[in-house]
């Protein structure tokens, strides 16, 4: 028996070290082959992919695909790629010290805001946070719809129709609720708008611009019964009827603010002194970093300005017109608390988030799709028509988790309030921010660490320059009572 345990114990040693000069034989072959692959030629080899991959990204061979395979425009959903990193991450906070004092950790810090100060019948929002505009059916399911509309109710935030036809059952959640007036096929009644908290004239957005947007998928048969047709068409352009909208909308409900939303252009400052002549009470600015449903990829990735900058530019313009009455809300790129108040303290009044609550919304339900669903996770929320089944959003569930992120935004926007020495979300502003990068820096006008502020300069030279006239005071005093008793004499 011992003869047997040594014979089987050299064959583990003779298999063993065959295994390792295989395995070294292989390493050798590997790394021959892979010097052959890097020094022949990227057009007869798999290196080809590796200097694609250099000069294109994934998004955009995805695209291509899309195009290639359906010869029609490509889409994607959520939101599009401005600049790498995001111009929003290329801006930080500037924490108080002795100037601004640090808030103490007891201060009540106050996050309310309302849009439309001059009217009646402000909406009052208990933390300045919308709920972006997704309309019914052509962008999400009823579902979806219901579970946002509760959703705002427990944040004290807004819920909007977006594009979409109205909804009641999200009407009857919303306890605030905004009616956006597109230029779908479907008219809303005087009725709808005299339910309405707010009016949001939709003239454009920064993933579609004005274009004409045909909503031809996807389309849930309640849509269609309601629209009266298959195809869904968000005609283009300012309606002629614009000049005459706003004076009926005031007239149907006299009591609630009536706004404009347009995309972020390089002559934002022009369409602001159109819609201020027409005295709105506020303007949304829909950045370029916004999403769709269904917009065209080479709309929504390569057309508009970043939000930030937008905001930027608008909040100059209003100030140096002295336009108090008009409200700025941000649109597109804003993924939580610090983006959120980093927009606020560049100048918006509020600031609509939207993909980021789809993600809060699935939250725990994405694992419906692995492995047997063909769809991707986007079929939980968005609206879909298709016969096959597809698993269906837990409403109990989605209104927890979106309300959840609405209870951590709201906390984590007091401990940056808190870490300024702010008392409340409206004393945000640039000067609490500082730019990472020089781009955020030139874009955005704000200092570098390099470079301290300009104004903290001056004020130190202005105080220098007082002190300096306190000093000279009694002297000059002096010399002016001598000059008076000369000309007297």
């Amino acid at each position: 028996m011992g003869t047997t345990v040594g014979i089987m114990g050299a064959g583990m040693v003779a298999a063993l070290a065959v295994s390792v000069l295989i395995i070294m034989w292989g390493a050798r072959f590997l790394a021959h082959r892979a010097e052959h692959l890097l020094g022949s030629s990227a057009r007869t080899s798999l290196m080809e992919l590796f200097y694609t991959l250099q000069a294109w990204s994934g998004r955009e061979i995805v695209l291509t695909l899309r195009r290639a395979e359906s010869g029609k425009p490509a889409e994607h959903p959520m939101g599009s790629p401005v600049a790498s990193p995001p111009l929003l991450d290329q801006v930080a906070f500037d924490p108080a010290t002795f100037l601004p004092s640090h808030s103490p950790h007891t201060r009540d810090i106050r996050l309310g805001t309302e849009i439309g100060p001059r009217s009646p019948r402000p909406l009052r929002l208990s933390l300045p946070v919308l709920i972006a505009p997704m309309g019914y059916g052509i962008g999400l399911s009823a579902d979806t719809k219901v579970a946002l509309a509760q959703v705002s109710s427990v944040a004290g935030s807004a819920a909007s129709s977006g594009e979409g036809p109205y909804l009641p059952e999200e009407r009857a959640y919303a306890q605030r609720w905004i009616l956006q007036w597109s230029k779908g096929p479907w008219n809303h009644s005087r009725a709808v708008i005299q339910l309405a908290d707010m009016v949001e004239i939709h003239l454009g957005q920064g993933a579609e611009a004005e274009i004409a947007v045909h909503k031809n998928r996807r389309l849930p048969r309640r849509l269609n019964r309601m629209a009266g047709q298959q195809s869904i068409v968000i005609h283009s352009g300012i309606p002629r009827s614009f000049t005459r909208l706003l004076p009926y909308l005031r007239r149907v409900n006299p009591q609630i603010p009536i706004g404009v939303k347009i995309p972020a252009s390089q002559h934002v400052e022009a369409d602001l002194a159109v819609l201020a002549a027409l005295s709105v009470d506020f303007i949304t600015l829909d950045g370029s970093e916004a999403g769709s449903a269904g917009s065209p990829a080479v709309i929504s990735d390569h057309f508009g300005i970043p939000t930030a900058v937008a905001v930027k530019r608008a909040r100059d313009w209003m100030n140096r017109h002295q336009v108090r009455h008009i409200s700025l809300i941000a649109s597109g790129g804003a993924k939580g608390a610090a983006d959120i108040a980093k927009l606020l303290a560049l100048g918006a009044d509020a600031v609509d988030v939207g993909s980021a609550l789809l993600f809060a919304l699935s939250h725990g339900q994405l694992a419906k799709f692995v492995p047997s669903f063909p769809q991707g996770p986007s079929a939980l929320v968005f609206a879909d028509s298709k016969a096959h089944p597809h698993p269906q959003l837990d409403i109990g569930q989605a209104v927890l988790h979106a309300s959840r992120w609405f209870e951590a935004t709201a906390q984590e926007l007091r401990v940056i309030l808190q870490a300024l020495g702010l008392d409340t979300a409206r004393d945000l502003s640039r000067s609490a921010l500082i730019a990472r990068t020089s781009q955020a820096a030139s874009l955005l006008e704000l200092p570098t660490a390099e470079h301290p502020p300009a104004t903290g300069r001056l004020t130190q030279q202005v105080a220098s320059l007082a002190q300096e006239y306190q000093r000279l005071l009694p002297s000059l005093e002096l010399q002016f009572s001598l000059l008076q008793s000369r000309h007297h004499a």
